[in-house]
């Protein structure tokens, strides 16, 4: 680089920026094998907590009629709209092999004298028989099948039902358990792919031993952090766009501000690329810089509101997790895809405090080279 030279000149700080992000670019290309796991690591994150979202959302239950009344018909209406289960109609004997194969969760049989019972005012016994291996899912049917009883009695006997609720939605529409948790796998997938890649350039230096001759240069800190924060951004928005790509064009969640997701996705690459070069500068290895990145990411996604809002939990971890950027950075992919505001400050505010972030950690990367200039060597 010919703009980092040990003369007494100082270079243009432009010429600086340019030299780093055009250096750690090339590096990166030429080691395709971690420059390929950068990318394939966010997406199978992505992608492996897609599929659980898939597979907890519904419990699969069977419904067997026997009775084709109206009142059969509308209590299976009721089952189809509690937004519980995901519901196959069949018969007895096939849904015993579906409980047997695994397939459903429970079966709902609704008796040949159903509606003739309604009709006269007997009770009726629903026979429901639950495969309770999995607590989630049977908590699930313990829970809506009496709510979608509760509703088709309400709706079929208003008479008879003298209390019912009225509900005033907060937002216009419905956000379903994959359409939210998508967003904050985005969020979790920025985080990583910026870790990995910037934490990457930064570790090379110290492996190459390259870092001696960047400590001993006349050029501002500064201007060799900022080159390396750029050239990873450039280099992380192969995997953004990737994930952005998955979650809008494949699973069809489009954003409603597009210009507010763009902004804040810059935003959010810079603040973890720059997070990322301190790591690298730190540990100063490229092998150390893929489990530290992923073993942050994970308690740090859980704990930031991934499933819901932060604050709708225990109130210490609410606490903890308003002192990362993940938690701003969720709440305001939420806004700009959903017209969400999961947080006390909203989202003028979080992204406020996301610039904040950002900047701390390329004063931290910053401070850290520094500290490598004083000591006049690099270990």
């Amino acid at each position: 680089m010919p703009v980092l030279n040990s003369s007494t000149s100082s270079p243009n700080p432009i010429h600086v920026i340019w030299a780093m992000a055009l250096k750690d670019i090339k590096s990166s290309l030429t080691e395709r094998a971690f420059m390929i796991t950068s990318i394939i690591i966010p997406i199978n994150f992505l992608l492996l907590f897609l599929l659980f979202a898939l597979t907890g959302g519904q419990a699969p239950t069977a419904v067997v009629l026997k009775d084709n009344g109206p009142y059969a018909q509308q209590f299976l209406s009721a089952m189809e709209h509690s937004h519980s289960f995901i519901i196959q109609q069949t018969t007895a004997s096939n849904a015993q092999k579906l409980m047997q194969l695994g397939r459903i969760v429970a079966i709902v049989t609704v008796p040949n004298n159903f509606d003739l019972a309604l009709k006269n005012g007997n009770q009726v016994e629903l026979p429901v028989v639950i495969n309770n291996l999995h607590v989630d899912f049977t908590n699930d049917i313990r829970r809506a099948v009496p709510l979608a009883i509760t509703s088709f009695y309400a709706n079929a006997f208003p008479q008879q039902v003298v209390i019912k609720a009225h509900e005033v939605d907060a937002y216009s529409q419905d956000t379903d358990y994959v359409q939210y948790l998508v967003v904050s796998l985005m969020v979790v997938s920025v985080m990583l792919g910026g870790l990995l890649q910037a934490g990457s350039n930064a570790a090379r230096e110290y492996e190459k031993g390259t870092i001696k001759e960047l400590i001993l240069a006349p050029a501002s800190l500064w201007a060799i952090q900022t080159g390396k924060v750029l050239g990873a951004l450039v280099l992380n928005s192969l995997p953004v766009a990737v994930a952005l790509i998955v979650i809008v064009f494949l699973i069809g969640v489009w954003p409603m501000h597009w210009n507010e997701l763009l902004g804040f996705i810059l935003l959010l690459m810079l603040t973890f690329v720059a997070a990322g070069t301190l790591i690298g500068t730190l540990v100063r290895r490229q092998q150390a810089v893929i489990p530290l990145s992923i073993g942050l990411s994970i308690p740090i996604f859980f704990i930031s509101g991934a499933f819901g809002p932060a604050t709708w939990g225990d109130p210490i971890t609410a606490i903890v997790a308003q002192l990362q950027p993940v938690y701003y950075g969720i709440a305001v992919f939420q806004h700009a895809f959903h017209n969400f505001t999961t947080t006390s400050t909203g989202p003028s505010v979080d992204g406020f405090i996301l610039v904040g972030f950002a900047v701390a950690m390329v004063a931290g990367s910053t401070i850290a080279l520094r500290s490598g200039r004083l000591r006049g060597v690099a270990r």
